[in-house]
């Protein structure tokens, strides 16, 4: 919990002092996600849990809240993963796909002429897929399904970021850690990087 707080509490330590960030107005940005999960519930022997991709977008704005400079928005983004099992002759392959409508705030903090940020976000599932299939002993099975909105449960987390303007434009590139501090999908909490470009108005 230590760490949890002080991760919160460092981007706030850091601004003070410092020449406030000029915000950018209104932006849009897209982007593709690498995301995984992890957690004590994979407890199967053999099994290894990996990434999947997909692509995101969303919008934002920078804003004054108390003084303090952020930037907030609204986006879908991609969480899931691929769970690969090989045990006693047989093997299993899940992929899952599912899609949060996200609300986040960050706290940018200038480094040279990018600048680094951290907040937090909350998103709750809309919907996704579900892929499955089997193999045992030369027999194959394999099953598709639609997510239904809420089948995972509410996302908080922390965020992390990288972003780099591309000169006088108004355009940027940049880099997002998400990182789950709850379990909405039964013992596993999500994570992943988030590559985006973007252009502010």
């Amino acid at each position: 919990m230590k760490k949890v707080l002080l991760s919160i509490a460092l981007p706030f330590c850091l601004v003070v002092g410092q020449d406030q960030p000029e915000l950018p107005g209104w932006g849009l940005y897209v982007g593709y996600a690498m995301v995984g999960a992890s957690g004590d519930s994979v407890d199967v022997s053999g099994a290894e849990l990996e990434t999947v991709g997909a692509p995101g977008f969303g919008v934002s704005k920078g804003v004054m809240l108390g003084g303090l400079p952020l930037q907030v928005g609204v986006g879908l983004h991609p969480r899931g993963y691929k769970l690969e099992v090989d045990m006693d002759g047989a093997h299993s392959h899940v992929e899952v796909k599912a899609q949060y409508l996200d609300l986040w705030a960050q706290m940018p903090y200038p480094v040279g002429p990018a600048f680094a940020s951290a907040g937090f976000n909350v998103g709750t599932h809309i919907g996704g897929t579900s892929e499955m299939e089997a193999e045992f002993y030369g027999v194959t099975v394999s099953e598709e399904a639609d997510l239904e909105a809420g089948d995972f449960g509410l996302d908080v987390g922390l965020n992390f970021g990288l972003g780099m303007p591309i000169g006088e434009t108004g355009a940027q590139v940049g880099v997002v850690y998400l990182m789950s501090l709850n379990e909405p999908n039964d013992g596993l909490r999500w994570n992943g990087l988030f590559f985006n470009v973007g252009y502010s108005f």
